[in-house]
């Protein structure tokens, strides 16, 4: 998971599962629904979720 925010309050956060199954467990785990929970009461005014599948992926290492 990775999360980055601005000076202004801005975040993302960014999580990557293996499969549908890895997300469908996080989602139900007790201390997530917990963090979710206290997130709503707590912290958020308001937030957006997208879910999306990675068709492809590509990346690059230079190598020294």
């Amino acid at each position: 998971m990775a999360h980055a925010q601005d000076r202004g309050g801005l975040s993302i956060t960014v999580a990557y599962f293996r499969d549908a199954d890895g997300l469908r467990q996080w989602q139900a785990h007790p201390e997530h629904r917990a963090a979710q929970k206290r997130g709503r009461a707590q912290w958020y005014e308001r937030y957006k979720l997208h879910v999306a599948k990675v068709e492809r992926s590509h990346g690059f290492v230079r190598e020294e």
